[in-house]
């Protein structure tokens, strides 16, 4: 029953809490979560109310672009759809819209009819390719070659937009040649914090350095400084060289400095020529030049990119290059340009009701890190990849421990887990590794789902919740400028109940407990402050005093307290379906609306961006980033695991959201009926595969079976899979992620 399960729960939450901590305790939430907001505050809410631990979902799964947040220092550059008929020449890289943004693939359609060049570059030839104008398949992981390739080509056309490089980039910046540092206020003397953070020009008037305004708007933690005038990327006066070499003097001697423009510039006619770029992907230099010419001469590009280019190692060194197409040719803030991935809301309103009569004490994870520590990464990695890679990885992550960069999440034991709006042992990678080494080993799972997916099969208990349209709550996408109400379409089935009502029960039943045991508050950290949490009031502070009694009151204290959503009762939401957001009248969200506004803070009103350099940061002088060669964008060859040949890649499925509605039967009906890989006709033949043969797909880390699908699509030497396949509908209940070796994988640089 309800009333066995939520006081069983309770008491194992108590004593974990008691004995280990709260951090023994995580609340972890996926996509299904996120996207309803109501839900997803609640979570934020309990989670900051227990001090529990929330491994964050975004980024684990492989969607942050990270090299867009090095860059812009902002991690989720995007327009909403609208943005696309602005676009005179539109890149679909690494996405497939016409299967995974089924709503919205009209745009591209239409867009082409009224003369827009949509071109897809992706391996396979998949949906998009199939309607596009032109379609171009690199072979998979050498897209930062084609990237570079493009950029070599833009670069010695000249077809540069000179002034939006000067005003809002780094490549004018001036880099000791000696070093390969940033020219720096500390080289000529100056002392104080500033002094690291403060770079330089060559102004073309006055023949000598000249301090780049707007440099470091961030501080060191802890250190009082005095308030700081606004600065903005306005030159008033100053004309920035972009190449060249200089002999500037300071205390030690003369230096000779050049510009992070002319770094860039050699490094691509030495290396991504489209000849030499033709050699890495297979795309020929004809066609590598024209797609370059076509993007920088539209005068508004945008690459849209989805988040599968995140999943790759170095797809942070991918999303650099596009960022420097976009910034060479000043898409970067123009409708209808730039980088395109979505946008996330504000969340004023969410902070408000988390943090309301207690403060912000929410510890967030993030979850590869977490992963490393509690599944052992460096023994995965020395057992796919060798000692070396595992030794690599390992120093650097020990050392970023040491350094205060990264948290010991080894430290405490992980004994419980709640699972929440996500399948996390259908899609962890290394997946079967993961269940078995660390699922395994958790004392107690609580599984809230309205499916029994395989990680409710590894669960101690099950709580059925509702499904998403079967609740009460709101959604907002930010490809889109409406909010969209949930509104119960239908009853939820059996016993099942929304994730407020859950956590609201859960609340209850602590609170209970603890009093009954009188249990003393207990003593915890944030961020090395001693904080407490009194279990006793943990219902109270998690309804606010009783006043909130279900997910719609928790949807309306968000709609009363956002900023930029219209005032509007659930009600009536409710009636109109949805509404649309202030400010975005536009395609691209202004600065009232409840989306980020950023990048067009600093393209248009010229606000620095949250960088080191105030600008868009090309170039990173750190030493691990020297000492890696990524100073620079530069392309790096996709890790493979030695004797095994074939490479396989996966995408967003047509039918279904993730996990969800994967084994639906009439969904099934329009598929292959079951998992299914697809397989080139050459690779099938060397192994004397036939189309609908089961194969079994494996490396040295594990293997599942699937039906073969023997298509031309597919590059030889390349598999395919659609995502989302849960292991129980897999022979063996081993699915996909049973062979996918990259969880220990984290990068120095990112």
């Amino acid at each position: 029953s309800w009333d066995q399960a939520v006081s069983e729960i309770a008491d194992k939450f108590i004593d974990y809490a008691v004995q280990s901590g709260p951090d023994s305790i995580t609340f972890a939430m996926g996509t299904q979560m996120i996207l309803k907001r109501a839900s997803f505050t609640s979570l934020f809410r309990f989670a900051n109310v227990t001090g529990i631990v929330v491994p964050e979902t975004f980024a684990g799964v492989g969607d942050l672009p990270v090299g867009a947040y090095m860059t812009l220092g902002y991690e989720l550059p995007g327009d909403n759809m609208a943005a696309i008929y602005k676009s005179k020449c539109c890149l679909i890289w690494a996405s497939n819209p016409a299967a995974t943004r089924i709503p919205d693939a009209h745009f591209f359609w239409e867009a082409k009819y009224n003369g827009t060049e949509i071109v897809t570059i992706a391996p396979d030839f998949n949906a998009t390719a199939i309607h596009s104008s032109k379609w171009l398949n690199p072979k998979p992981g050498t897209d930062a070659a084609l990237a570079l390739g493009m950029v070599q080509t833009i670069v010695a056309d000249g077809l540069v937009d000179w002034d939006y490089v000067r005003e809002q980039t780094d490549l004018p910046f001036l880099v000791r040649t000696d070093n390969q540092k940033f020219l720096r206020a500390s080289d000529f003397g100056e002392t104080g914090y500033r002094a690291d953070s403060t770079f330089y020009f060559w102004d073309e008037t006055t023949k000598k350095p000249v301090k780049a305004p707007g440099t470091n708007y961030g501080q060191a933690p802890g250190m009082p400084v005095a308030p700081r005038e606004p600065e903005f990327l306005t030159l008033a006066g100053i004309k920035p060289a972009v190449e060249g070499r200089w002999k500037v003097k300071t205390p030690k001697g003369p230096v000779e400095v050049t510009t992070v423009f002319e770094l860039t510039k050699a490094l691509c006619n030495r290396e991504y020529t489209p000849e030499q770029v033709q050699k890495i992907t297979g795309v020929h230099a004809d066609n590598t030049r024209a797609v370059a010419r076509t993007f920088a001469k539209s005068k508004a590009s945008m690459i849209y990119a989805g988040y599968r280019s995140c999943k790759w190692l170095h797809g942070d060194k991918l999303h650099r290059a596009w960022l420097l197409m976009c910034a060479l040719t000043g898409n970067t803030g123009r409708e209808g340009g730039g980088m395109q991935t979505t946008q996330m809301s504000k969340g004023d309103g969410l902070a408000k009701f988390a943090f309301e009569g207690i403060g912000p004490r929410l510890k967030v994870a993030a979850i590869s890190i977490w992963d490393y520590a509690k599944g052992d990464g460096k023994g995965l990695n020395r057992a796919v990849y060798g000692e070396e890679m595992a030794d690599k990885v390992d120093s650097h992550y020990q050392q970023s421990i040491k350094n205060g960069w990264l948290p010991d999440y080894s430290k405490t034991p992980w004994r419980m887990a709640f699972m929440a709006g996500h399948n996390t042992a259908n899609w962890r990678a290394a997946g079967t590794r993961f269940r078995e080494t660390v699922l395994a080993k958790l004392e107690t799972i609580v599984t809230m789902t309205p499916d029994m997916s395989v990680t409710a099969m590894y669960s101690d208990y099950v709580l059925p919740v509702s499904h998403h349209y079967e609740r009460q709550d709101f959604v907002m996408e930010g490809r889109t400028p409406y909010v969209q109400v949930l509104d119960e379409a239908v009853p939820p089935l059996g016993e099942s109940v929304d994730d407020w009502t859950i956590m609201d029960r859960l609340a209850k039943a602590i609170s209970a407990k603890a009093t009954a045991r009188q249990l003393a508050p207990i003593k915890d950290t944030f961020y090395g402050r001693p904080i407490e949490h009194d279990y006793a009031k943990v219902h109270d502070l998690y309804t606010l005093n009783g006043s909130m009694k279900s997910t719609r009151d928790v949807a309306q204290f968000l709609l009363d307290n956002s900023a930029g959503i219209p005032k509007i009762s659930f009600e009536e939401l409710a009636k109109k379906g949805f509404v649309r957001v202030d400010d975005s009248a536009d395609v691209q969200f202004g600065p009232k609306s409840p989306y980020n506004f950023r990048i067009l803070a600093s393209t248009r009103d010229k606000v620095p961006y949250e960088t080191l350099t105030g600008r868009q940061q090309f170039y990173f002088d750190q030493d691990w980033f020297l000492k890696e060669g990524e100073a620079l964008p530069v392309y790096v060859d996709p890790l493979a695991v030695k004797g095994y040949p074939l490479r396989l890649t996966m995408g967003h499925a047509r039918h279904g959201i993730h996990s969800m509605w994967r084994d639906d039967s009439f969904l099934l009906s329009l598929q292959r009926g079951e998992p299914d890989v697809y397989v080139n006709p050459d690779d099938a033949a060397k192994r004397g595969v036939k189309d609908g043969d089961l194969i079994r797909t494996f490396n040295t880390l594990g293997s599942f079976i699937a039906m073969a699908h023997v298509t031309s699509a597919t590059q030889p030497g390349s598999m395919f899979m659609f995502h989302g396949w849960d292991p129980m509908m897999f022979r063996g209940r081993q699915n996909f992620s049973g062979s996918i070796p990259t969880a220990g994988l984290l990068k120095p640089t990112s």
